[in-house]
């Protein structure tokens, strides 16, 4: 059975914010090539599907995936436009007995929408071990719509879903959670073009650097937008427990980054690209290794540009010690040598175990119709900003 777990708020924006698709054609407008709740089945569907093809899965039935098509690859790879309609299905790599493989691979010049469905349980390892769940390959483009991508495992990067330089991925009305990557991004790992909307990122974890998601599309690669989104309760223990902005600029708009925790820099968001939050809220996220820094955003180095649009970041913290020494800073924003600039945006209520508790910056920074106040132990100090008090 489908597993769906949008928080209400997800729930809300993808109402507010998207188009409910995915549901299966009513009968006698359904032109899609019913699929067998057989493996054996699912896999010849694929093979001999057509281009432009639409494969429409037995209601609620659970696809058991125990060999491999190939070396690291559960189905036959994309590499045509497919449609794959789930009704509810299930597709899983079986338990441990089974060989290591991801579920999907989308090859260059193909393009594969999934829709109301489960991908469970992938797990790509070995030097080609990115994207547990789904690789998108650069050329491929991968469309979710209202899927589940849970519990897939990656021995590089994106434990759900990998994109490669030139790959497109659009995510819209779907929950990417429990997967795990041994470097970045748990959840996703983008270096293509990303467009997600109206989902849920909820306990990925990655070794590295972006427990929900990594976006690392390059210096002159296309905008990533997310929009409407919950990265909640992701992990990981280099930096940015929920999101990485690695490189390629970003812009997250209407979302909520929360509850997330990583160890040494950025428990909601660690960025060293221009990322843009825009009406979005950094909350409740945790640095928490000995002198782990900024508990909601960490920005870091001079190409970190980081722009708060009518945003709020409250009731962070960074609350990393050792033995007295080696204390951790900035429970709202911590930024070195980079470029931050507030306007009509709010940093309150966060805490670190060192001063200051707001926004801790070696640069100027840009204020505009902005307040940084009831941060603890100070807002500002030791370091002052023009228009921040004590």
């Amino acid at each position: 059975m489908r597993y769906i777990r949008l928080s209400s708020a997800a729930a809300a924006a993808a109402a507010l914010f998207t188009c409910a698709t995915g549901a299966p054609a009513a009968a006698g407008d359904d032109a899609s090539t019913p699929v067998s709740c057989s493996t054996a089945a699912l896999t010849a569907a694929i093979v001999g599907a057509d281009p432009r093809e639409t494969l429409s899965l037995a209601r609620n039935c659970t696809y058991h995936l125990t060999t491999p098509f190939s070396t690291g690859e559960g189905l036959p790879p994309i590499s045509q436009e497919l449609t794959i309609r789930g009704n509810g299905a299930t597709i899983v790599r079986d338990g441990n007995a089974t060989p290591a493989f991801r579920i999907f691979h989308v090859l260059s010049g193909g393009n594969l929408r999934l829709q109301d469905l489960t991908v469970r349980g992938g797990n790509a390892t070995g030097t080609g071990g990115s994207g547990g769940g789904i690789l998108v390959n650069g050329g491929g483009t991968l469309k979710l719509s209202g899927v589940d991508v849970i519990d897939n495992t990656a021995s590089v990067n994106g434990g759900g879903v990998a994109v490669a330089t030139g790959g497109t991925v659009v995510i819209r009305r779907s929950w990417v959670a429990f997967n795990n990557a041994f470097f970045s991004g748990g959840g996703l790992y983008n270096a293509g073009s990303l467009t997600v909307d109206g989902s849920e990122f909820g306990r990925n974890h990655a070794q590295l650097a972006g427990g929900g998601i990594a976006q690392d599309s390059g210096t002159s690669g296309p905008i990533a937008t997310i929009h409407a989104t919950v990265i909640s309760r992701n992990t990981s223990v280099g930096g940015g427990g929920g999101v990485a902005a690695i490189s390629g600029p970003t812009i997250i708009s209407e979302s909520k980054i929360a509850n997330n925790t990583t160890g040494t820099a950025g428990g909601g968001i660690v960025n060293t690209t221009r990322l843009t939050l825009d009406k979005s809220e950094v909350s409740g996220n945790v640095a928490a290794a000995p002198g782990g820094d900024g508990g909601g955003i960490h920005n870091s180095t001079a190409s970190g540009f980081l722009t708060l649009q009518g945003s709020k970041v409250i009731r962070n913290s960074a609350n990393g010690q050792n033995a007295g020494t080696n204390l951790s800073q900035a429970g709202g924003v911590f930024n070195n040598n980079g470029s931050v600039t507030l306007d009509h945006s709010h940093i309150r209520n966060n805490a670190s175990t060192a001063a200051p508790g707001g926004l801790r910056t070696n640069v100027p920074v840009t204020l505009t119709d902005s307040t940084i106040t009831h941060n603890i132990p100070t807002n500002c100090v030791p370091n002052p900003i023009p228009g921040c008090t004590d």
